[in-house]
């Protein structure tokens, strides 16, 4: 019988965490999918939060679940003394790191496996951060630790993990054709039971989206999209997230007082647990976002049966062709359009394309070559 695999895991946030969004519920959803043992090192802190999570105790390994063990750090607890005393109480076949800019949970503690020559363990997940528009927020800043890290061969010898094939260039674009890449998308959970959305009126938009509300998102964009919808009876928009950007939050509720038909609500944070019960009782997932490394969100809308109408910035494409919604250019007209044509669905005709998206996503969530990928991932280094 085959020895279970330990991959040690470094991580800014985990759970109970959810603030981070997407990149705690990629590694959720590894740990939840993949027949492995997980060490998951992570911040007793959520995302921007300054209370640590109540009843956990720090620097102590905590069983979530019999697959998953989690050790919580205060802030400046990363240190050689503590990579030594984990390294040695439990031999990791792999290092798991998700993120490439972050100080405390890749930086130092890659610096300890580059020192003991460890490198061929290593796994680094940029999750996005490489894309022109991530590059974009502080951008001096990133292109000198780029040209540093290169320069100095900081992640020389490890192994980069892209969720798709658009990431995998990215990397190498930066890092050089010869660098080592695996290409394996993120997993998807199922949720642990179906709801069902209230019957679809004729004439009425009831649109759902979970998403941080910042730029990067285009919630202003999307709501001048409805200012254009006419002959519309009604439309709700509520919004979970985070508030990142509180003026550009205020920026929205003005525009959308403006538009008599729209109801606009900011429902504020949600932890994942609860987002499959949220989007299925909404009619449509909507999100022009100026683009999307994965979208955790709308995989999960698809899974519930919930239709989506999103930009075509996002891996997520096709999805007319297959009945599961709209991946559209950010062109007003296009999205106009979609808005118009869902507006106008009665419920019989919207139950034709909730029964669609939820088959386009039970196959994202079934699909055995990304099972197969994700495995592939942690196998062993020539």
């Amino acid at each position: 019988m085959a020895k279970t695999k330990h991959i040690l895991v470094f991580i800014d946030w985990y759970l109970p965490g959810f603030k981070a969004g997407g990149p705690i519920r990629s590694v959720a959803n590894l740990v939840g999918r993949l027949p492995f043992h997980f060490w998951i090192i992570t911040s007793r802190y959520d995302h921007l939060s300054s209370e640590p999570y109540p009843d956990i105790p720090p620097g102590e390994w905590l069983e979530r679940r019999p697959n998953e063990h989690i050790m919580y750090l205060e802030r400046g607890a990363m240190n050689p003394a503590l990579m030594n005393k984990i390294w040695m109480e439990q031999p990791f076949e792999h290092v798991y790191f998700n993120s490439l800019f972050s100080r405390e949970f890749t930086l130092r503690p890659l610096a300890y496996f580059r020192r003991k020559g460890m490198m061929k363990k290593v796994i680094l997940a940029p999750r996005g951060m490489l894309k022109s528009g991530a590059l974009s927020v502080k951008a001096p800043k990133k292109k000198l630790f780029l040209f540093i890290s290169r320069k100095l061969g900081w992640f020389k010898g490890l192994t980069w993990h892209a969720t798709n094939e658009t990431e995998a260039t990215e990397i190498r674009s930066f890092f050089g054709n010869d660098v080592r890449v695996r290409v394996a998308p993120n997993l998807s959970q199922m949720p642990d039971q179906q709801h069902s959305a209230p019957p679809k009126k004729k004439g009425v938009l009831d649109l759902v989206t979970v998403a941080r509300v910042s730029a990067e998102k285009n919630i202003l964009g999307g709501i001048e999209y409805i200012a254009k919808l006419e002959g519309v009876e009604k439309v709700n928009w509520v919004i979970y997230g985070t508030l990142n950007e509180n003026h550009y939050a205020s920026s929205c509720r003005k525009a959308a007082k403006s538009i008599p038909f729209l109801h606009l609500t900011f429902a504020g944070e949600i932890a994942p647990v609860h987002i499959p019960e949220i989007l299925s009782r909404h009619h449509f997932f909507y999100l022009p976002t100026l683009g999307e490394n994965y979208g955790h969100a709308i995989a999960e809308s698809l899974i519930c049966g919930t239709p989506v109408i999103i930009s075509d910035k996002t891996p997520w494409q096709d999805l007319k062709e297959s009945g599961a919604g709209w991946s559209l250019p950010l062109d007003g007209n296009a999205f106009v359009e979609a808005l118009h044509f869902c507006a106008d669905m009665d419920d019989d005709e919207y139950k034709v394309w909730q029964i669609s998206a939820q088959k386009r996503g039970m196959r994202i969530a079934d699909d055995p070559d990304t099972i197969s990928a994700n495995l592939k991932l942690f196998s062993r280094r020539k």
